[in-house]
C-alpha cells in the first residue's frame, strides 16, 4: 500500500515537473517570437537613414560622379556645399594631405600662399594657441579624405570652414562646407515676460546642438556614382 503511495506521488511530481516546463517554454516562445515580429532592428534602421534624408537637396558633379544631400535651409544664401577640383600633388595621398591651396585660394581667405599653407597646417597638431586651423584624416563610404578645418570668430558669429579633399584621376576633389552659429548669450538676460526673446534663445540652443549632428548626416551622403 505504502509501495503504490510513494509510485503515485513520484508520479504526481513528475507530471507536476512536465506541465511546468511546457507552460514555461510556451511563456518563452511567445515572447520571443512577438519580439521577432514587432521588432526587426535592422528594418528600422535602413528605413529610418532612408526618410531622413528624403527631401534633401542633391548637389552633383557630373565630372567626377560625385553626389551628396543637405537639408534646405542649412547653409546660409550663398554659402551652400561645392566641389573645387584641379592640379595638387595627388601623388602624396593618402599617405600625407595633398597642398590644395592653388585650388581653393579664392575661397580660402586665411592664408596668402601654398608656403604659407603648408607652415599652417603642418602644425595643426601643435600646442599654438589658439590654433584655428586643424587637419585630419577620414574615410567616407570606403573612399580617404583629408579634413582641412578653420575655425573664426565675429560678431557672436562661431565660424567653420571645412575642405574634404580626395583623389581621383591624378586631381584633388575638395567638397567645401561653411557652417556657423550663434553665441546665445547675445540674448541674455532673458527679461521677464519677452516670450519672443526666450523662444529665439531657446531655438539658437537647438540649432547649435543639432548643427554637429546634422553636418555629420550631410558627410555620410557623399558618394560616387562612378
Amino acid at each position: 500500500m505504502k509501495k503504490q503511495k510513494r509510485i503515485s506521488t513520484l508520479v504526481g511530481i513528475i507530471i507536476i515537473i512536465v506541465i511546468a516546463v511546457i507552460l514555461f517554454g510556451g511563456i518563452f516562445a511567445y515572447q520571443y517570437f512577438a519580439t521577432k515580429t514587432n521588432n526587426p532592428p535592422q528594418v528600422q534602421n535602413i528605413q529610418n537613414n532612408t526618410n531622413q534624408t528624403a527631401g534633401w537637396k542633391i548637389y552633383t558633379n557630373n565630372e567626377y560622379g560625385f553626389e551628396m544631400k543637405y537639408p534646405n535651409g542649412f547653409y546660409a544664401q550663398g554659402h551652400e556645399p561645392k566641389m573645387l577640383t584641379g592640379d595638387c600633388n595627388y601623388s602624396v595621398f593618402p599617405d600625407k594631405c595633398p597642398n590644395i591651396y592653388n585650388i581653393v585660394a579664392e575661397d580660402f581667405p586665411f592664408v596668402s600662399s601654398s608656403e604659407e599653407w603648408d607652415s599652417d597646417f603642418s602644425n595643426a597638431d601643435t600646442n599654438k594657441t589658439p590654433n584655428p586651423y586643424e587637419m585630419s584624416k577620414l574615410t567616407i563610404n570606403n573612399i580617404p579624405y583629408c579634413l582641412y578645418k578653420v575655425s573664426d570668430a565675429a560678431m557672436n558669429q562661431q565660424y567653420g570652414y571645412y575642405y574634404y579633399t580626395t583623389v581621383k584621376n591624378q586631381k584633388c576633389l575638395v567638397v567645401i562646407l561653411n557652417t556657423h552659429t550663434t553665441n546665445c548669450e547675445v540674448y541674455l538676460p532673458l527679461e521677464e515676460g519677452n516670450i519672443e526673446q526666450a523662444k529665439n534663445y531657446n531655438d539658437c540652443l537647438v540649432n547649435n546642438k543639432n548643427q554637429p549632428i546634422i553636418l555629420n548626416e550631410i558627410i555620410n551622403t557623399f558618394k560616387f556614382n562612378k
